[in-house]
């Protein structure tokens, strides 16, 4: 299936959580959860530069993202896009993904429902922009190569 399919671009639109499944240098598979954005093609994943996902991408940059639409109990499928990593730090790629990030989890109708609901736990956008103690901020961006449906079990 091409990453530019409808049913690849309406899952990722209503996706609100990915899943990124790397390897250690060791071969070890690690799942993180991870909120997300897509740019240009490519999907960004904000996380630190010292987090798992980070250290396994700088030695394995092959991944795969697995995306499925929360609010949609009834779907029997997960998105699963392979493709390769790269890690972007510069600044201007930074704002560019805060200001998308806000405007996927923040600046909806349900986003500001959420919010108000939870006030208290407002943390992925602080977490991204203020958590210098755990390491800087760092945008995994995956280059999708390859997408496919997956049957739920």
């Amino acid at each position: 299936m091409h990453t530019d399919d409808p049913t690849v671009l309406t899952t990722i639109q209503h996706c609100m959580v990915a899943r990124i499944a790397t390897l250690s240098r060791n071969g070890r598979p690690c799942v993180t959860p991870i909120y997300f954005v897509r740019h240009n093609g490519n999907i960004w994943l904000g996380t630190s530069d010292r987090t798992l996902a980070v250290h396994n991408i700088k030695a394995h940059p092959q991944v795969s993202v697995l995306l499925a639409v929360e609010q949609d109990t009834n779907s029997p499928r997960t998105l699963r896009i392979k493709g390769k990593a790269r890690l972007l730090t510069d600044q201007q790629t930074q704002r560019t993904y805060r200001l998308n990030i806000a405007r996927k989890y923040f600046m909806t109708l349900g986003g500001v429902r959420n919010t108000l609901a939870h006030i208290h736990q407002i943390q992925p956008l602080r977490y991204h922009i203020q958590n210098t103690e755990k390491g800087n901020p760092c945008i995994i961006e995956v280059i999708p190569e390859q997408a496919e449906l997956l049957s739920n079990p």
